[in-house]
């Protein structure tokens, strides 16, 4: 299976494998892993989704509409509505809650509480139904003004603006699978591309 050809997961005990055929698709294959009490790799399920309109970026920009390929923590929890029942750090939203994407702020590419008081011109409203659940994908976490902002899994029923995307039901699944003590981590790229990891 795809998994076995993985180098970097040593240290990781739950992994979530986004795959495409190629990196102009959008369509994406989701499946998590989880191992077992031998060290064995099992999976957990199967499920379709989508990422950014344009693919697999790359080198990843604010300014282009596709997802970062490559292997990335997971942040926070979040939605509108209560924990589902996750392990990971959850937050609630509200209509005050956003995502900085302005690239000449300094609080780019981080959760942000309005008011603005001057200190961004463009944000991520959290609060709206694509964010019903959703987690962070850590990309750019040294937040690099310009390299992208915003990356999360999130509820979509077709492609995405450079996050990644599946039914609600499936995100909650997941949510509610993922354990922060497991060292979860994602994986995402064009199947072809997959020995990079």
């Amino acid at each position: 299976m795809m998994r076995s050809v993985l180098k970097t997961v040593g240290a990781n005990k739950q992994l979530i494998l986004v795959t495409t055929p190629g990196y102009k698709s959008n369509k994406a294959t989701i499946q998590t892993f989880e191992r077992d009490s031998k060290g064995i790799w099992q999976r957990k399920a199967l499920m379709y989704g989508f990422i950014g309109r344009d693919g697999f970026a790359t080198t990843m920009r604010e300014t282009v509409v596709q997802s970062p390929r490559g292997k990335f923590t997971l942040g926070t929890a979040f939605g509108r509505y209560a924990n589902p029942g996750t392990k990971m750090p959850y937050r609630k939203t509200s209509t005050r809650d956003v995502w900085v994407d302005d690239v000449k702020s300094k609080l780019y590419n981080s959760w942000q509480v309005l008011p603005v008081n001057n200190r961004w011109k463009s944000a991520e409203k959290l609060y709206q139904s694509a964010y019903n659940y959703a987690f962070v994908i850590n990309y750019n976490p040294l937040r690099k003004p310009g390299w992208g902002s915003a990356i999360f899994f999130h509820v979509s029923s077709s492609y995405t603006m450079g996050c990644t995307g599946t039914s609600q039901a499936n995100v909650v699944k997941i949510l509610k699978w993922l354990d922060p003590k497991k060292k979860p981590v994602i994986i995402q790229s064009p199947r072809t591309e997959l020995s990079r990891y």
